[in-house]
């Protein structure tokens, strides 16, 4: 059995057997070469063609909520412009449709390939398909689906899929979806979640090792894909999948109401997104607020570090989107994993180096310095709050803070517009843990919040990415909850507030055990906010305290302390995923 970590684009759990699907690009029939002598029966070829793409739009919004349709306003957007232009080429070339819509079609393609932003990759996604259904449109060209498999039950596994194919694949009954390309807010990801099927990216998966018919088990709760997995793994998970399925529409309904624990405890469920789509979308999906907005798209598209107009343009979006609810915007979490084009960094061990806050007061001036305006300007747009990343030593946080203050008493005196923020730090190491009492001393910190995802990965010694030794990382080690718990101990006693962003956050196993050590907010992925929320309002924070988390840091190992949690979820009538 193998077993893939990726991304959730539309949560739930599937078994099946797979299915590979190729994309049919129109473009790449499109000859080289096509003079017309009839320029205005052209013209009249690509006014239909957008015609019959808006009309599919249109047949597809009605089956969308309301508060997802705004995507597809802007498809047809992107149609129009590419068909305008189109029609310039023919008028201007004397050229056939198809070839003008390539045409434009590269010119966009090339200038998104030499961002380099993820985010606008996707968009570069969006552009292809549009521009491959319009050249349908105009040759009548309808790709099949699925070739002569019968789709019925099956896990359809792709490079991607552009949203026309998708909705004929649901028709056939499809019963789940791995990618390797794509994102949550994708036209895909967001028919996936209509249709409630269970949807996950998974960006390593290599599809020349894949075999049509392999048994596949998504499980977009707990971000897995697995493949040719044993029978009793596969039992565990039709059961599951079952399990599941009876209890969505409690999640659903569990999404916008208010996580209350049954002796009278409000927590907060926030959400973590990464870029203004995500935002935008994570907005109408019950959150609480945004626990966690990484920026690092912005820092990662193009050769020069994003301007302090363009950041504070951003950021009054995300807290516009919340109105007053709260959005903790994360300092530009940089180094290690992501490079910078415009910065040089040569290190060995570059997660153990020039990262987080330690690159952001290296670089004061060209990255630090723009984001602190921005976030000061844009925070009287809503409530901002600014999240410390990789915090190791107390003067980082001293020093952090102090220019906080500078930089609001420049603007005032330079008679720009600011609000104040919130600061907090995440404590994603060993020594951030074990520090927190002293942290607590500086009187700018109002929160921390757990990464627990380096945390873990720092307390465990492990490379979560190294699969000899990937075994090892566990969230639920007792090692890591015994940090958690000095610090959060710490922190509860001198009026700090407490939350969690990273994954474990989100794991229906590790709540229990977060909110017995008085967590006041968890941030998770949006589709994960009913199940969050649901598990909340079952459970006793005061009955957690006494009878579970004592037992849980007496543990020797995760497997035992996963084990007391589930039969404490199921002693209190909670189904277990």
């Amino acid at each position: 059995m193998k077993v893939y970590r990726g991304l959730i684009a539309s949560e739930g759990v599937a078994v099946g057997l797979l299915t590979k699907y190729g994309f049919t690009n129109a473009l790449s029939s499109v000859p080289s070469n096509c003079p017309v002598s009839n320029v205005d029966f052209e013209v009249s070829r690509l006014e239909k063609a957008l015609s019959e793409f808006n009309e599919y739009l249109d047949g597809l919004k009605k089956t969308l909520p309301e508060s997802e349709r705004e995507l597809l306003n802007a498809h047809e957007a992107m149609a129009e412009a590419l068909v305008s232009e189109a029609v310039s080429h023919v008028v201007e070339e004397n050229i056939c449709g198809e070839l003008a819509v390539k045409k434009v079609f590269e010119k966009y393609s090339e200038l998104f390939r030499e961002s380099g932003s993820g985010l606008i990759a996707l968009r570069a996604g969006d552009l292809r398909n549009i521009a491959s259904a319009i050249v349908e449109n105009l040759t009548e060209l309808r790709p099949g689906v699925g070739g002569s498999i019968d789709i019925e039950g099956r896990i359809v596994v792709a490079r991607e899929l552009n949203p026309v194919d998708l909705l004929k694949l649901v028709n056939q009954g499809l019963r789940g979806i791995v990618t390797l390309t794509g994102g949550v807010t994708s036209h895909a990801a967001i028919i996936a979640r209509a249709h409630g099927i269970p949807y996950i990216i998974v960006p390593e998966l290599d599809l020349s090792g894949l075999s049509e018919g392999d048994l596949a088990v998504i499980d977009s709760i707990e971000e897995k894909l697995l493949l040719n997995p044993s029978r009793e793994i596969v039992s565990t998970y039709v059961e599951r999948a079952e399990k599941y399925e009876s209890l969505k529409k409690s999640y659903r309904e569990a999404a916008f109401r208010e996580a209350v624990t049954t002796d009278g405890v409000r927590v907060g469920v926030l959400c973590n997104v990464g870029d203004l789509e995500e935002a935008r979308a994570a907005s109408t999906s019950g959150c609480d607020g945004v626990g966690l907005f990484r920026v690092e798209y912005l820092y990662m598209s193009s050769n020069s570090p994003p301007s302090e107009e363009s950041l504070y343009t951003a950021f009054s979006k995300v807290l516009g989107f919340f109105n007053d609810r709260p959005v903790v915007i994360r300092a530009p979490d940089l180094g290690a994993d992501k490079p910078l084009p415009y910065i040089r960094l040569e290190e060995s061990n570059p997660f153990l180096g020039l990262r987080g806050v330690r690159l952001l007061l290296e670089y004061r001036g060209e990255i630090l310095a723009p984001f602190l305006r921005a976030l000061l300007r844009a925070s009287t747009s809503g409530n901002a709050k600014l999240l410390i990343p990789m915090i190791s030593r107390v003067s980082e946080l001293v020093e952090l803070a102090e220019l906080v203050e500078r930089t609001s008493e420049k603007l005032m005196a330079e008679g720009v517009a600011s609000g104040g923020v919130e600061i907090g730090i995440m404590v994603e190491t060993p020594a951030a843990a074990l520090l927190v009492d002293k942290y607590t001393e500086v009187p700018q910190l109002k929160f921390i919040s757990f990464g627990t995802n380096d945390l873990t990965q720092y307390t465990l010694a492990v490379d979560r990415g190294n699969v000899k030794v990937s075994y090892i990382y566990d969230e639920l080690d007792p090692s890591v909850i015994r940090l958690m718990a000095v610090a959060a101990g710490e922190a509860k006693k001198r009026g700090v507030e407490v939350e969690v962003c990273g994954e474990m956050a989100g794991r229906q196993l590790a709540i229990p055990l977060l909110l017995g050590l008085g967590v006041d907010a968890l941030s998770v992925s949006p589709p994960l906010v009913g199940l969050a929320k649901y598990t909340i309002s079952k459970l006793s924070k005061r009955d957690l305290e006494r009878e579970l988390l004592a037992k849980a840091l007496n543990s020797s190992s995760p497997t035992e302390v996963r084990e007391l949690v589930r039969k404490y979820l199921e002693g209190v009538g909670i189904e277990v995923f």
